[in-house]
């Protein structure tokens, strides 16, 4: 009577796990969604037509403002034409800010899909797979933190790019010069794809802390939507205290980064970078010491 030994099954050799690896699968998961992929494609087309619809109000709007003054010609208000320079002054307006003009929504949209991105993982129980398979746990955190970062970065470095291009032809026909050479425009196309990356990092973090998609994408509009508007409503107590609260929230520090003159009683844009990467760091913080400690 013969015997049939059967070898037990062995590791691979040469089968480490890699970030690379990890990277690469989160990327796929990313990338294989049909509905991610529609997604951004509405999230491109809406920041680039936001920004064209307000960059076409704004220069209808300075051209005004240039002949007539800020009584735009209207019956009864007094006529005075004013510079460029004036005009960008009496609205609060700059030109560099029009590449970003639709950033809002980007925010909005890049910062819930960041939230759902890990929330729903979650939600299905799909995070027990990817922790068996990432078992030392941050580098799948970190591995869809790169995609959402160049992803959200690329997309609205594009959308800021055709929002320029589109307002050039736009802003000549009112008689308003705007170029890439105008000062600020690259420097804003650039950075605008850093706030929303940034807004993405926190997205990822609320998802992963509240392990809920609509608690995460609820605290996340307080964070960037509704702080700011309660904050300036605290200006109206007595206190330079509460004069200068709003200008700490997220949104208001990010969108001070994305300027380039420095403004009498306002934080610097550096520094409103660096409270930006503080808002960043309170929630990301938090979100890989839950990740790392709590059951998934």
């Amino acid at each position: 009577m013969s015997t049939t030994t059967i070898s037990s099954p062995q590791r691979a050799t040469g089968g480490s796990l890699t970030f690379a690896g990890v990277l690469r699968s989160e990327w796929i998961k990313f990338r294989s969604l049909r509905s991610t992929q529609l997604l951004l494609a509405f999230t491109f087309l809406a920041v680039a037509g936001i920004g064209i619809f307000v960059a076409w109000v704004q220069a209808w709007t300075v051209q005004g403002v240039m002949q007539s003054g800020m009584g735009m010609g209207m019956p009864g208000e007094p006529s005075t034409t004013m510079t460029l320079d004036q005009a960008q002054e009496a609205l609060g307006f700059s030109l560099y800010a029009i590449p970003n003009a639709g950033l809002q929504i980007g925010i909005l949209i890049l910062g819930a899909l960041a939230v759902m991105l890990i929330s729903s993982e979650f939600g299905t129980g799909m995070i027990r797979s990817t922790m068996t398979a990432v078992p030392k746990r941050l580098p799948a955190f970190f591995a869809k933190a790169v995609v959402l970062v160049v992803v959200s970065y690329v997309l609205t470095l594009l959308a800021a790019i055709v929002t320029t291009l589109v307002a050039m032809p736009i802003f000549s026909a009112y008689g308003v010069e705007l170029s890439f050479g105008t000062d600020g425009v690259v420097y804003s196309i650039l950075m605008g794809g850093l706030y929303v990356a940034g807004v993405s990092l926190i997205g990822l973090s609320l998802g992963t802390l509240l392990r809920s998609s609509a608690g995460g994408i609820i605290v996340l509009v307080v964070v960037f939507f509704l702080l700011d508007v309660g904050t300036q409503l605290l200006t109206l107590l007595p206190g330079e205290f509460w004069k200068n609260l709003n200008q700490y929230v997220p949104s208001v520090a990010g969108g001070r980064m994305l300027e380039i003159i420095e403004k009498a009683a306002f934080i610097t844009p550096f520094a409103g970078g660096m409270i930006f990467v503080g808002w960043i760091l309170l929630f990301m913080i938090p979100a890989l010491i839950s990740l790392k400690t709590r059951d998934v």
